[in-house]
């Protein structure tokens, strides 16, 4: 929020604190797939003036678990690290101090869910250097397979492939790539990656019925 500068909004005239984060999804991934992959997260979803049926465009409202006061240098390194955690691709470009938020008479979704915790992306603290680190080592990893490749500890491991492959069913694949993305991205979960067979035999199973359900 910015007090009146005279009609421009600047970084000078910044009032200190945020305690939410907003990110502008412009048709790189539908509302649908976005909801499922932030399945278990408290957001709201609210759809902007460029919104079609067929072009998704939309932005994420976020509530932090904390009200941080950051200068103009350390909001953006925030946002840069929490660009890097969401599963889908954002407009980095709206990383900025000052930026005012336009609101628009769309769809408007509230999700329940757990808080982000904010501290996890504070710069210049081990958590964030932690995380850092992380995306730096899986630099070969799409977002989306980061994302999952984190929530599939084991134990889950075959439950959150099952997700994975329901989410790229949702995004239109054909069966094809979807089933080569599957056996790609089991391959990267290294000692604890799945047997092939049960690929097959139970995952691939899963995620024909879903597509048959898409495409008949």
């Amino acid at each position: 929020m910015t007090t009146d500068a005279q009609g421009y909004r600047d970084s000078k005239h910044v009032i200190p604190g945020f305690n939410l984060a907003i990110v502008d999804v412009d048709s790189n991934i539908s509302l649908k797939t976005a909801d499922f992959l932030l399945e278990g997260i408290k957001y709201l979803t609210y759809t902007t003036k460029r919104h079609t049926k067929d072009a998704n465009r939309f932005r994420i409202i976020f509530p932090l678990s904390h009200k941080l006061y950051l200068s103009k240098e350390d909001y953006k390194d925030f946002m840069d690290n929490f660009y890097d955690w969401l599963p889908f691709e954002v407009d980095r470009q709206t990383a900025d101090y000052a930026r005012k938020w336009m609101t628009n008479a769309g769809m408007n979704v509230y999700h329940e869910g757990e808080m982000v915790d904010a501290t996890l992306f504070i710069p210049k603290t081990k958590k964030s250097e932690e995380r850092k680190i992380l995306v730096a080592n899986q630099q070969s990893l799409s977002n989306v397979e980061r994302w999952f490749l984190q929530k599939a500890e084991p134990g889950n491991r075959n439950n959150h492939i099952i997700r994975y492959g329901l989410m790229l069913v949702d995004s239109g694949l054909p069966s094809e790539d979807i089933q080569n993305r599957i056996i790609s991205f089991n391959s990267k979960l290294g000692s604890g990656k799945l047997d092939e067979l049960e690929i097959h035999s139970t995952i691939m199973r899963t995620v024909n019925k879903k597509l048959h359900e898409r495409d008949k």
